[in-house]
Formats: C-alpha cells, sequence, structure tokens
C-alpha cells in the first residue's frame, strides 16, 4: 500500500526560534509542492542535522525497491555505502555492508529506534531481517551521532530503519512478485483504519527462489504486526512485533577456476562424492522483535519516551568443511574414541559440522525531554540484557550427519554461553545562544560486561570460564548554524567505542585486550531551494586500538589465533549529495565520496573499503500515477585482505586480493492505477531490472578454501527482472 506521509518538522525549540522553524516547515512544504520527483530521491537531507546524514523515504521504497528485499538493497545508493549480494537483490544474505570503510558490526543498526545485534560481534544476517514492505523509512548517520545515540557500535555511524505507519483508512493490499531465477512471492496486509483499539496493520509475505548462484535455493516467511493507540490527547502506545523465517543453502565464494569452468553464476554443485554438494549445506534463519513504546507529555515542558523489547534470532546449519571445494583429495573423516585414539577413517566420506547459534536480547530505552527558553535537556538511559549460546560438533555427512569424535575424544569444536550486559546513561543538551544555532553538548558513560562460561572453548579446545567489563566516558559537542532558511553548516566532535568481540575469548584469558574507540571530527553543510539540494561534509577518523589476529602455538593442539592491540587506523574522506528537480516530475540526483580507511604510519588500506563510492540517477514522477528511476552505483577499487602470515608465523599488515572498480545500474518503473471501478482503490504494477547491464565483474573476496588455500571471490550477480503487482481495496 503507498502510504503517503506529511512532511513534517522537529518541535519548536524555542520562541526565539520560532520563525526560523516555520521557515524549515515553509521549505519542506514547497519543496513537496514544486518537486514530486524529490519523494522519489535516493535521499534527503535534512538541514537541522549535526552530523552527515541521509533519510531514505517511504516513496523511493515502495517506487524502487521491490517487495521482498532485504534491508541492504535499501541503503546500496547511499553516501559511502557500499553493499552486495551476490545471489541475487533481496535474496540470502548480503556477503558484504561497509559504511566509510567500517564493516558490519563495527556500526550500529537500529529498529525504530532500538539497537540489535549478534551477540558474536554485532553483526548482521540481513536476509533474516525485516523485508522492505515492512519498512517505512531509513536513516544513515555518517558518525557517532550526539550523547543521546544508542547503540554498541556508534562509531562507524548508525543505519536506521523505521517500521510502516498504519494508515487511518481501513483496508487490504494484496501484492505479489515473480522475476528472475524462479522468484515468486506473495503477501497480505491489512489496515485496521482509525478504531477505539487504534490503527492497526498486519503484514504477511512469503518467497521463494532458486537464486542466481546455482543451486543456492530459499524461501523465506515474514510477518509483522503494529498497532498505534491514542490514550489521550498527548499520550500514544504503540505495539509491534515481528517473526522472521528463511532456509536456503549456503554458498562460501568460489575460485577463479571453477567460476571459468562452471560459469559466473556457480554456488553449489549437485555431486553428493564432493563437499559442494548443496544438500551438505542448508542453514535455517529465525528472527522476532517486539516492543511496547510509550509517548506521553508530563506537563507544558517534560516529556517521556520509553520502550520495553526483546528480540531473537537462531542461525541452525549443517555444512561441509569448506562447500567451495570441489577436490575428492579434500574428503575423508577420521573417528576417535573417547581415549583419544583413532579408531576408523573412511577417505572418501564427507566431512562436515553441525552448529547452533541463538540468542534473545531483553531491553529498555528510556527518554526524557525537558523543554526550556533557552535550552531542551536529554536525560535518558539504555540497558540491555543478551543470553547467547553456542555449540558446534564434527559430523559425518555420508553417513546421515552422525556425530564424529575427534582427538579430545568428543565431537564437539565448541560449546558456549554467554551473558552481555550494557549498560548506557546519557545526558544532552540543546543551548539556543543565538537566533538559528543550535549547540549539542552531552556525555554519555558505556558499560559493556561480557560473562563467558565455555565447557569448551573453540580455538584451545579447553574449557574456559571468563569475564571483562569494558567501560568508557564518550563525551560529545556538535554545533548547526542556519546561515539562511534554506541553508545550514555543521560540526562535530564525538568519541566512539566498540567492546572486543566474543572472538578474543576464543583463544583463551583475554588479558588486557583494549576496547577500540575512536575520535571522529566532520563538518558539512546542507542547502535546500525549491529546485536545488546540495549537502558537503568532510571527516576525519582516528580509530585507536585496532584488534587484530596474531598466531600463537598452544600446547598439544598446534598453531592458533589471539587476538593483539594493533595500533589503529586512520579513516577520512569527502562527501558530495546533491539533487536537482527539473520540472514536471523530473529530477537528477548524485553522491560522490573519497574514502580512505589505512593503517597508522602504512600505506596498508583497511580490507574491504573501497577508495571512492556514487550512486547517480534520472528520476521522474507524475501526479497522474506513472514513475520511473534510472540509478548507477559506481564501486571503487578496494582489496581482499590487510594482513598476511610471515615465514615465523607472525601476522604483519600487508594488502592482498585487490578488486578493480566496477559500476553497476538499476531500473525502476510503475504506474499507479487510482480509483480503477468501485472496488480497487489503487492498482500498481511495476518492474524492477537490478544490474541493467549485466555487470558480472569480481566484488569481493570471500576467503580462501581450507584445502589448497585457493582464494574464492564473490562477483555481482547477473540481470534480473522482476514485475510487481499491488491492488489495494477497497
Amino acid at each position: 500500500m503507498l502510504i503517503v506521509r506529511k512532511s513534517t518538522t522537529a518541535p519548536t525549540k524555542a520562541r526565539t526560534h520560532s520563525a526560523s522553524a516555520k521557515k524549515e516547515q515553509n521549505t519542506d512544504e514547497h519543496i513537496t509542492v514544486l518537486g514530486r520527483a524529490m519523494r522519489l530521491s535516493p535521499a534527503v537531507v535534512p538541514l537541522d542535522i549535526t552530523e552527515p546524514t541521509s533519510r531514505i523515504q517511504s516513496n523511493f521504497i515502495n517506487n524502487n525497491i521491490i517487495p521482498l528485499a532485504s534491508v541492504d538493497d535499501i541503503i546500496k545508493f547511499q553516501p559511502s555505502i557500499w553493499t552486495q549480494n551476490p545471489n541475487g537483490p533481496g535474496m540470502g544474505k548480503a556477503e558484504t555492508m561497509s559504511l566509510r570503510g567500517f564493516q558490519d558490526g563495527q556500526y550500529n543498526m537500529t529498529y525504530d529506534g532500538i539497537p540489535f545485534g549478534d551477540a558474536s560481534d554485532l553483526h548482521h544476517t540481513t536476509s533474516s531481517l525485516f523485508i522492505s514492505h515492512f519498512l517505512g523509512e531509513a536513516q544513515i548517520d555518517r558518525g557517532p551521532g550526539t550523547a543521546s545515540t544508542i547503540g554498541n557500535a556508534t562509531f562507524g555511524g548508525t543505519v536506521g530503519f523505521r517500521s510502516k505507519t498504519p494508515p487511518s483508512k481501513a483496508g487490504a493490499q494484496l501484492y505479489g512478485t515473480y522475476g528472475s531465477f524462479n522468484a515468486r512471492a506473495g503477501g497480505l496486509e491489512l489496515d485496521s483504519g482509525k478504531t477505539r483499539f487504534g490503527k492497526a496493520v498486519l503484514d504477511m509475505q512469503h518467497e521463494e527462489t532458486d537464486g542466481y548462484l546455482t543451486n543456492s535455493y530459499e524461501k523465506r516467511s515474514n510477518i509483522l504486526f503494529k498497532d498505534e493507540i491514542k490514550l489521550a490527547d498527548e499520550t500514544s502506545l504503540t505495539i509491534q512485533t515481528t517473526y522472521n523465517k528463511e532456509w536456503q543453502y549456503t554458498t562460501q565464494g568460489a575460485t577463479l577456476e571453477d567460476y571459468a569452468k562452471y560459469g559466473k553464476n556457480y554456488g553449489l554443485c549437485k555431486d553428493p562424492t564432493r563437499q559442494c554438494y548443496y544438500g551438505y549445506n542448508p542453514s535455517t534463519y529465525t528472527s522476532d522483535f517486539s516492543y511496547v513504546a510509550l509517548k506521553t507529555r508530563l506537563n507544558d515542558w517534560l516529556s517521556l519516551q520509553n520502550s520495553i523489547y526483546t528480540t531473537g534470532f537462531e542461525h541452525e546449519y549443517t555444512e561441509s568443511t569448506d562447500s567451495s571445494q570441489r577436490s575428492l583429495d579434500a574428503n575423508g573423516v577420521t573417528f576417535y574414541n573417547a581415549a583419544g585414539k583413532k579408531v576408523a577413517t573412511y577417505k572418501s566420506d564427507i566431512p562436515g559440522k553441525y552448529a547452533d547459534a541463538h540468542f534473545r536480547n531483553y531491553g529498555d530505552t528510556l527518554n526524557l525531554t525537558a523543554k526550556t527558553h533557552y535550552v531542551d535537556v536529554q536525560l535518558g538511559v539504555w540497558a540491555d540484557v543478551q543470553k547467547d549460546r553456542r555449540v558446534s560438533y564434527a559430523v559425518d555427512l555420508s553417513k546421515g550427519s552422525i556425530p564424529v569424535p575427534g582427538k579430545t575424544g568428543s565431537p564437539y569444536s565448541y560449546n558456549i554461553s554467554d551473558t552481555n550486559t550494557t549498560l548506557q546513561p546519557y545526558l544532552e543538551l540543546d543551548i539556543h545562544p543565538l537566533p538559528g544555532m543550535t549547540i549539542k553538548p552531552g556525555v554519555k558513560y558505556s558499560y559493556f560486561h561480557r560473562d563467558y562460561d565455555a565447557a569448551l572453548n573453540k580455538s584451545t579446545k579447553q574449557p574456559l570460564n571468563a569475564t571483562q567489563t569494558f567501560t568508557s566516558w564518550q563525551p560529545s559537542i556538535a554545533i548547526n548554524q542556519r546561515i539562511m532558511s534554506q541553508w545550514s553548516a555543521y560540526g562535530q566532535i564525538a568519541r566512539g567505542f566498540l567492546a572486543p568481540p566474543i572472538s578474543v575469548f576464543q583463544v583463551g584469558d583475554v588479558g588486557n585486550v583494549k576496547p577500540e574507540t575512536t575520535m571522529n571530527y566532520q563538518v558539512g553543510s546542507v542547502y535546500r531551494d525549491k529546485k536545488w539540494m546540495v549537502a558537503a561534509d568532510a571527516y576525519y577518523i582516528d580509530f585507536s586500538n585496532y584488534i587484530a589476529a596474531a598466531q600463537i602455538s598452544v600446547p598439544g593442539y598446534g598453531t592458533t589465533s589471539t587476538y593483539v592491540n594493533s595500533g589503529g587506523a586512520i579513516y577520512k574522506g569527502l562527501e558530495l549529495e546533491a539533487q536537482y528537480v527539473i520540472g514536471y516530475g523530473l529530477s537528477v540526483y548524485g553522491n560522490y565520496s573519497v574514502n580512505s580507511a589505512k593503517y597508522k604510519h602504512t600505506d596498508v588500506r583497511v580490507a574491504s573499503s573501497p577508495n571512492m563510492l556514487a550512486s547517480f540517477g534520472l528520476l521522474y514522477e507524475n501526479e497522474r500515477g506513472a514513475y520511473f528511476s534510472l540509478i548507477g552505483k559506481y564501486v571503487g577499487k578496494h582489496w581482499g585482505l590487510d594482513s598476511t602470515t610471515n615465514a615465523a608465523g607472525n601476522t604483519q599488515f600487508a594488502n592482498q586480493y585487490k578488486i578493480g572498480s566496477n559500476v553497476t545500474a538499476d531500473l525502476a518503473l510503475g504506474w499507479r492505477i487510482r480509483n480503477a471501478g468501485s472496488i480497487f482503490r489503487e492498482i500498481t504494477p511495476s518492474l524492477k531490472i537490478g544490474n541493467l547491464f549485466n555487470n558480472r565483474a569480481i566484488s569481493n573476496f570471500a576467503g580462501n578454501q581450507s584445502y589448497g588455500d585457493a582464494p574464492l571471490y564473490w562477483r555481482n550477480p547477473g540481470r534480473s527482472v522482476f514485475f510487481n503487482l499491488a491492488v489495494t481495496i477497497p
């Protein structure tokens, strides 16, 4: 269902600024009226920001993103963002999501303002999250935010998603997609409209596809329920829940030799005598996200927002030791008895493992905002407890996945439980010393405590019970100055913080490993009028305590990895974003960023950090219902690895596996047919063509094979064509 939100602006902060706020509102309305294509833009930059920000509006999501798409497909055109999904748009998980060179897990991700992420390293499995049809908008904050920005990985930025707002009018929508790679999906949205029980939406979708990569079938089901209840004039209650389940055959990349021999879409094979057999590599992902949020105005100057939530995630799977491996020499399974003595070897059997990782979060976000004549005060806290459990044991896939005892007498590779506790109280001020000026000083205290209990640790194969607490004060200050009603400038200095990942515990005592920190400096400016939107910024980020791997010898086991403080890295760059409304619904959009991420005192680039990124496109929307867009994405050159092992077995910085630049383009077009007869409120047929020019170049490094050490790569998925149809009644 097409939901067009009325343009709004932030509440007036002081009487002295009412004129500025009114001008801002008039500017927004003027842009909406004179430039329908502005709503179709990949992003809009607000005038009141204090760090580089791009807001993706609902109209862009509705017009350009297929309903079954995952979150990576929504954000891929934003400045300094690089995502790639080798199995096709919205199919399977994104293998890369990078923001200014920070990788997934090094930046924050939120849903309706609530942070979430995997227990191990805060990463996100995109295909197990929210589909585009469930979302109202998204916002990319390229920076650590102010003190009130909550999350365990804010120092790389925040990718925030907002669920759709239930419409005021009752109705139903049937929607479906059919297209390339035998992709088919169908969904049903039911809207209650305004009732005495609030405005509610129930959205359900199921999708199946063979995937672009060979033998990479996937199916996925998603459901969302949201109810917004107005309890009083100044009080509202929101109840929201989502559930997502995905089943897929998981690929791990391919060698250049296999791409040349079996095609550029090679993923898995059909030969059960080899590890690459698709039947050996099924995965199931299950996730849910529920919250109850209360917003109320306690009196004329004090308001409260509070959200109580729980989130869950599980990844259960079996896989061969190396699903990219075709060599029969890599096969072989050896069984040991309880005393660690070899009892049998089956040279042609397929080695593999079973694994199950699941966690659940319970948390609360509380914010109190007090508004006075010259200053607004925000006082709040985020509290979160995460219960994590993960096990893995060796199996013989040729014998029905029976457990395979190893040298320790046990089939288990690891058996780990851990509990993570986060507490982030903060204080932030909005000071208005002069007309048009807002200064935001603030401080946040981050507390992260991990209780780690391994009956069998991953690398050492020994028990480990350890606890560590990481804390940090995170001061920040930002300023926004309205130079003219349509032109503002801003600057920010802020400290970021990230606790070490679970992997540092998996090699023994964590010792004195310090948390990763950043100091962020950035300035920028935004101009918006009835024709133009132009935003530019520059940033410099000093990354300290970069945690990297080193090799150690473990008695009785061999060589394994430990984690050490490897100094730091410098991230810096320039970003430009602009749109010009030509008229008659037609506009052009583009962004360009030059990004540098290098380790200190070296010329070694951080892996998977392209040196340049750009998007450019032509967009059109007609008030009678027709729309189209043609948007290209340029990804500059980068490196697959930033460290190697020397002859002595020690890790050293050096780049390997250079990936060249490439350009892809997406085309979307459709027509909203309104009031078609007495039954249909709207019928919207649309067409989405991904990778229009069929660029299937190597896009990223995917690791090395466990047998033979050959490098693995990902490619851009080939051209895809999807036909979508949405019917809204009444």
